[in-house]
């Protein structure tokens, strides 16, 4: 497991809701894509420090109303990337391009009746079965390119690249995308995820694929500028820091006495610079 949190001062109108018609109802029809061409990267798996939980990852948990004693942390270092968090949860998030997953810190998935996510900070909160729905993790991983700044036009949703480009498509994605625009950013970039990964692409699924050409095609141009970050294979060139180890609960002599386990990055990976986003509001809705 692993999180953190622009305030939103972003401009008025990229908290405003959307006012274009949906494209699609959802976009659920591109998961089996995914599945069949995005391929799970392998990964070894280590227990964390007994006594220990990221302290980002502790800051959700108590946040959701959970005691941290309860929440089982796993290290997980990807083969092409050295990353976190089990079974389900591992191999979907491990569907993700690594250029992409190298932007997401900490993964946390709680119970919940509804599935829901969000993304604090660069840190994926996961509820319910979203730990299956690969939508989700590319969905809440775009959250992260785009508020973070991997893009050359960053916030990329409150940039006038993205304002000028939007205006001249007639739909936006699916009824999400009409959250906002930080939502929106985020569903193009499970569309744009597709088209590049997938073949016959979006626009082979959708006859009527141009009524959102700017906006994929705009989320697809800055993804390719910083470095083909939606496009799978390669390996991870940077990476968000790991959150310091905290004791689960109250300190006790035991945990105080124990070693913190090392969080640290391996040799020869940058450190990407974080910033403090939170999309709990708009991510509050079912997927």
């Amino acid at each position: 497991m692993r999180i953190s949190s622009i305030c939103f001062f972003v401009v008025s109108v990229v908290s405003q809701r959307l006012t274009k018609p949906p494209l699609q109802q959802n976009l659920d029809n591109l998961k089996q894509g995914f599945i069949n061409n995005l391929g799970i990267v392998h990964s070894t798996q280590s227990a964390f420090q007994a006594g220990y939980i990221p302290s980002n990852c502790k800051k959700i948990v108590q946040r959701e109303g959970f005691n941290a004693a309860d929440i089982k942390t796993v290290t997980v270092k990807y083969d092409d990337n050295s990353n976190g968090p089990i079974t389900d949860l591992i191999n979907t998030f491990a569907r993700v391009p690594v250029r992409t997953r190298q932007y997401v810190r900490h993964v946390v998935s709680l119970p919940a009746t509804a599935g829901h996510a969000y993304n604090d900070g660069g840190d994926i909160a996961m509820f319910g079965d979203t730990i299956n729905n690969i939508n989700v993790y590319i969905h809440e991983s775009g959250h992260s390119l785009d508020l973070i700044g991997a893009y050359k036009d960053k916030p990329l949703s409150s940039s006038q690249k993205w304002l000028s480009e939007y205006a001249q498509d007639a739909d936006v994605p699916d009824p999400y995308s009409q959250t906002n625009q930080v939502e929106n950013v985020a569903q193009n970039t499970v569309v744009t995820t597709y088209e590049r990964n997938v073949p016959g692409g979006f626009f082979g699924l959708n006859p009527d694929a141009n009524k959102i050409f700017h906006q994929y095609a705009t989320v697809d141009t800055e993804q390719r500028e910083a470095g083909t970050l939606l496009v799978k294979g390669g390996s991870c060139t940077g990476r968000l820091a790991n959150s310091d180890p905290v004791p689960v609960s109250g300190a006790t002599v035991k945990i105080a006495a124990a070693a913190k386990p090392d969080v640290g990055l391996p040799a020869g990976i940058t450190v990407v610079a974080g910033k403090d986003f939170n999309t709990k509001e708009s991510c509050k809705d079912a997927f």
